[in-house]
C-alpha cells in the first residue's frame, strides 16, 4: 500500500541517497524548505501562522544545499511520527508516534503531529560552511559555521464542538441550552426535557458555538417553520402537533492547503411537544391580490391564517368577494378555494372574473370548512381589504434596482446606465456613482453627490424603460429616495422618452430615511425609450450652496389598471 510521501521532484536525488544527510555536496551553500501547508513559501508567508487542526500533521523538508548540520526543535504538545503511517491513518495518528525522538530531530524531512491547540511552534537550526540569505534572513556566524534560524508558527484549532440556546419568541426568556460538554443522543429523545407549547407558538434559537472557530452552521428544525436554516439566530414557527428535536450542525471552512473543512452535528437536548393553541384561527393583516399571468387585472386572492392549515374542499360558496369601481358594484363567484402549495398558511382563492388594482376589494368568510392542523376552525369575517395588485413593469427590465455593477465611471458604475451634462466634481469626485453605501432594495443604489450651484445639468440615462415591454396607458412612477442630513435638495428633474417631463418635489421628503415619492405618468403608445433623472439649480427654489449628496433605488413603473 502506498506511504505518505512529500511529491516534490527537487527531493528526488537527495532522499534516494543512502550516504550521511550532511555528506557535502558542493561548495555550493543555498538554503531551501518546502512544506506543502504553506501555498507558496516567500518572506511573508513564512511569518504568518499556519492553520491547522489538532490532531493532523504538517511535513517540512529541509532540501537546503552545502548543509553542515541542522536540528528541528519542537514544542509541547507536537510529536514527531515516524515514516510508517500511510494517508488512511491520518483519521488517527497517535499510534505512528515516533517515541525515540524527544523535541529535537535532525532528519531531512519531518512530519509533526499537533496534540493540542493553541499557537506551536516548529524552529529549524542550519548551520553553513559560508554566509547565506533565505527569504530575507540572513544567517548569524557562530564560531566558523553561518547559523541559520527559521520558525514556522502553527494555530492549532480545537475539534468543532456546538453551543446552541432556546428561548422564547423575543428573547427574553432563555428556555434550555446545549453546552460544549454534552453530547446528547438523539435515539434516547424520549429522556430528554420537555418544552411544551401551543402549536403556532415561535422559539428563537441562538448559535453559541465558538469552540474550533467556526465559520457556519446549519439547523434543522423537525417540525418548524422554516425547516432548515443558516443564521445565527433563527425565530421558528411550530405548528403541526408532535414532539420535535432540533440538531446543530456547526462548519468550519478550508483555510489555506492546512486546514481541512469540518462538520460536526449535535442535538439539542429538548423535545419539544407541540400541543393545540388555544388561540382564535384567524385572518392575518389584509388580503392580497396575486399575479398570475403577464396580462392585466388578476384572478387570485390569497390571505394569511395565524396557523398552519390542514386541506380542505368545498369552501368555495363560503366566500363573498365584493368589487366596487366607477360604475361598479358586483359580487364575484370564487371558483377554487385550497391550502397554498407554497405556504400551508396561506388561502389560495381564484376568481371567476378578473380583478383591477383601480377597483375596491374587500372579502368575507362566513362557514366551519377552513381548520388548522391543531383541529381548530377558522372564525368567520367580514369586509377585509383586499390589497390591489401592482405591477411593476420595470422588474424584468434593465438593472432597475442598481444590482449589476459595472467598473465604467462614465456609465456610473452601473450596467444599462450612463452619466451626460458633466460627470465630475471640482475635487474629481463622479456625480453619479453605484454605491453600497446605502439601499432601499438589495445591496445597491445610485448615489447623487453633487457641488451646487451647478456649472450644467449633470443626468443619468438609461434603457429601462425601452426593456420594459410596457403598453400604453396610465401609470404611477415610483422611486425611493434617501436624503443626507445636511443636504437641502428640494427637487429632481425626471425626463421620458414619450410622456410629459416633470419635476418631482422632495420638500416634504424626511431626511435621514428612504422614502417612496411618487408620480403620474400618461403614455399615449407603447413605453419606450430613455428614462433620465437630472438635477438643475432651478428646481430647487433657493439653489443650494455646497454639496449635495441623496440615493436613488427601487425605481417602479405601476400601471393604472382600468376597469372595462
Amino acid at each position: 500500500m502506498k506511504k505518505y510521501s512529500l511529491i516534490l521532484l527537487a527531493l528526488f536525488t537527495i532522499l534516494s541517497c543512502e550516504k550521511d544527510d550532511f555528506e557535502k555536496i558542493s561548495d555550493f551553500s543555498k538554503p531551501q524548505l518546502f512544506t506543502p501547508s504553506i501555498n507558496e513559501l516567500n518572506e511573508t508567508s513564512i511569518t504568518n501562522e499556519i492553520p491547522i487542526a489538532i490532531n493532523d500533521f504538517s511535513s517540512i523538508s529541509d532540501v537546503s544545499q552545502g548543509l553542515v548540520s541542522r536540528t528541528w526543535t519542537i514544542d509541547e504538545g507536537v510529536f514527531y511520527l515516524d515514516s510508517e503511517f500511510k494517508r488512511e491513518d491520518s483519521l488517527n495518528l497517535a499510534p505512528f508516534i515516533d517515541k525515540n525522538l524527544g523535541r529535537a530531530n535532525s532528519a531531512q524531512t519531518i512530519h509533526a503531529l499537533f496534540t493540542t491547540p493553541g499557537v506551536k511552534e516548529i524552529t529549524l537550526k542550519q548551520s553553513f560552511n559560508s554566509p547565506v540569505n533565505f527569504l530575507g534572513k540572513d544567517a548569524v556566524q557562530e564560531g566558523d559555521l553561518w547559523v541559520l534560524e527559521n520558525i514556522f508558527t502553527y494555530n492549532v484549532f480545537e475539534d468543532l464542538n456546538a453551543e446552541a440556546s432556546i428561548s422564547n419568541a423575543d428573547g427574553s426568556v432563555e428556555l434550555g441550552k446545549l453546552t460544549a460538554s454534552q453530547n446528547p443522543d438523539k435515539a434516547n429523545s424520549s429522556s430528554f426535557e420537555t418544552i411544551t407549547i401551543e402549536a403556532g407558538t415561535s422559539l428563537t434559537f441562538t448559535d453559541l458555538s465558538t469552540v474550533g472557530q467556526p465559520t457556519g452552521r446549519v439547523w434543522n428544525f423537525e417540525g418548524g417553520n422554516p425547516a432548515t436554516s443558516a443564521n445565527d439566530v433563527e425565530i421558528v414557527s411550530f405548528n403541526r402537533l408532535g414532539d420535535y428535536t432540533v440538531d446543530i450542525t456547526t462548519t468550519r471552512d478550508r483555510q489555506a492547503g492546512s486546514l481541512r473543512a469540518a462538520e460536526q452535528t449535535k442535538t439539542i437536548p429538548l423535545l419539544i411537544k407541540v400541543i393545540p393553541s388555544t388561540q382564535p384561527l384567524i385572518i392575518s393583516g389584509n388580503a392580497v391580490a396575486t399575479d398570475d399571468s403577464p396580462v392585466l387585472g388578476t384572478n387570485i386572492i390569497n390571505f394569511s391564517i395565524n396557523g398552519e392549515l390542514e386541506p380542505f374542499v368545498g369552501a368555495e360558496d363560503e366566500f363573498i368577494v365584493n368589487v366596487t369601481n366607477t360604475g361598479f358594484n358586483a359580487n364575484l363567484a370564487v371558483v377554487s378555494a385550497k391550502v397554498s402549495r407554497k405556504d400551508a398558511t396561506v388561502v389560495e382563492l381564484i376568481l371567476e372574473e378578473p380583478i383591477y388594482n383601480t377597483d375596491t376589494v374587500t372579502l368575507s368568510y362566513n362557514g366551519t370548512t377552513i381548520t388548522s392542523i391543531d383541529t381548530r376552525e377558522l372564525n368567520t369575517f367580514d369586509n377585509v381589504i383586499v390589497d390591489p395588485l401592482r405591477k411593476n413593469f420595470l422588474q424584468s427590465a434593465s438593472n432597475p434596482s442598481f444590482e449589476t455593477a459595472s467598473s465604467n465611471p462614465i456609465i456610473a458604475l452601473l450596467f444599462g446606465h450612463r452619466t451626460f451634462g458633466g460627470r465630475q466634481n471640482p475635487d474629481n469626485t463622479y456625480i453619479y456613482s453605484r454605491s453600497t453605501e446605502r439601499s432601499s432594495d438589495g445591496g445597491a443604489s445610485v448615489k447623487v453627490h453633487a457641488l451646487f450651484p451647478l456649472a450644467g445639468g449633470p443626468g443619468l440615462t438609461n434603457t429601462i424603460l425601452g426593456s420594459s415591454n410596457a403598453p400604453a396607458g396610465s401609470y404611477t412612477f415610483t422611486f425611493d429616495v434617501f436624503i443626507e442630513e445636511t443636504s437641502t435638495i428640494n427637487g429632481v428633474f425626471v425626463a421620458f422618452a414619450n410622456s410629459d417631463n416633470t419635476v418631482v418635489d422632495l420638500t416634504g421628503v424626511t431626511k435621514g430615511e428612504w422614502v417612496t415619492v411618487e408620480t403620474e405618468r400618461v403614455f399615449t403608445d407603447n413605453v419606450g425609450g430613455n428614462l433620465n433623472f437630472v438635477i438643475r439649480n432651478g428646481d430647487n427654489g433657493t439653489v443650494p450652496a455646497g454639496y449635495q449628496t441623496f440615493y436613488i433605488d427601487n425605481l417602479k413603473l405601476i400601471i393604472n389598471e382600468m376597469r372595462p
